[in-house]
């Protein structure tokens, strides 16, 4: 990276006071040296490309360096302790960095030989289990379309791209910005899904307790340093409504996500076919070569059985986007 400069005094790229100095040289003077200030001068000089992937580098080395090696790597094995609900969503978590392990790391996570991986991830859960909880029919038939977000936009008069950011934006408690109008419009397009949503978002800014469709408890919480400040509650009980909102679709989506484990696991067995991640929406399943698509098919067989199982809506369609490949690295996000 320094090649890019004439000969100066050492640099501590770890320091941000000396950073800064080493900006100067190149005739740059900024307040602080975070990564989205570098990344608007990035053009100002070859240096600032360099700084930004040598601080992703580092980064990689500190978190997944030789002493994480030493303690989660055996026998040419990544291994980490899994638990089955975190106190939030609901959903699965990992130790050993493995639901954060970056991009740059995935090819080594590589099949053995005469084996391969069969990678699925459930296709736009989040709106389909919507549908799913509220029962609003307008959205369960939005559900058959592979890309539900199209025929959203349809009915709203909008751009894909606004309907996707309006839905995302009613789930999790956004009401701000290009979707708000396409959000108003959500209200009298699905009510019923709207409604269940406001519902469940008054819940939470009242403080209490809500259930997920599969029965777990998700708690508020008590700010006790309110003391009548009235501001504060406010921004309190609307945070505690995003929450909720939020709580209630993901922790839906997990329970589905984790029935579809379930019967991948337990029907993969046959196949000799382990599961060896699950990552947010994602399987990765470690399989014979000879049984890859004879487990593609299992994917998709146990997660029509997982909508019959859980689903409180019958008609509700979920997708999962499944792949043979031989390297993680090789999967499309």
């Amino acid at each position: 990276m320094l090649r890019h400069l004439e000969p100066g005094p050492p640099v501590d790229l770890r320091n941000p006071a000396d950073v800064k100095a080493l900006l100067r040289r190149i005739a740059l003077d900024v307040p602080d040296t975070r990564a989205w200030r570098l990344e608007q001068h990035r053009d100002h000089h070859p240096l600032i490309p360099a700084l930004l992937a040598w601080r992703k580098a580092e980064r990689i080395a500190t978190t997944y360096g030789y002493r994480w090696l030493d303690e989660h790597v055996r026998h040419g094995r990544l291994v980490g302790n899994w638990s089955s609900s975190d106190g939030a969503a609901g959903r699965m978590t990992a130790s050993a960095g493995l639901h954060n392990l970056p991009a740059e790391m995935r090819p080594a996570v590589a099949a053995d030989p005469g084996h391969v991986f069969v990678r699925a991830d459930l296709g736009q859960i989040e709106p389909r289990v919507l549908a799913a909880v509220s029962g609003d029919e307008a959205l369960v038939t939005a559900t058959r379309d592979d890309d539900l977000y199209q025929p959203v936009a349809d009915r709203l008069g909008v751009e894909r791209s606004i309907a996707k950011v309006a839905v995302l934006g009613a789930m999790y408690g956004a009401t701000t910005g290009e979707s708000a109008h396409a959000l108003r419009g959500l209200e009298r397009a699905y009510p019923t899904a709207m409604g269940y949503l406001e519902e469940i978002a008054a819940q939470g800014r009242a403080g209490e307790s809500i259930l997920t469709v599969g029965g777990r408890l998700v708690r508020m919480w008590v700010d006790d340093s309110i003391d009548g400040d009235i501001d504060r509650a406010r921004r309190v009980a609307a945070a505690r409504g995003r929450f909720a909102r939020n709580a209630a679709i993901q922790g839906a989506a997990a329970e589905f996500f984790k029935m579809w484990a379930v019967l991948v696991r337990s029907r993969g067995r046959a196949l000799d076919a382990r599961v060896v991640l699950c990552l947010h929406d994602e399987l990765l399943v470690h399989v014979p070569e000879a049984g890859a698509e004879a487990t593609v098919a299992l994917l998709h067989d146990a997660l029509a059985e997982a909508a019959y199982r859980w689903s409180p809506h019958p008609d509700v369609r979920f997708l999962a986007d499944a792949s043979v490949i031989r390297r993680w690295s090789e999967a499309k996000d």
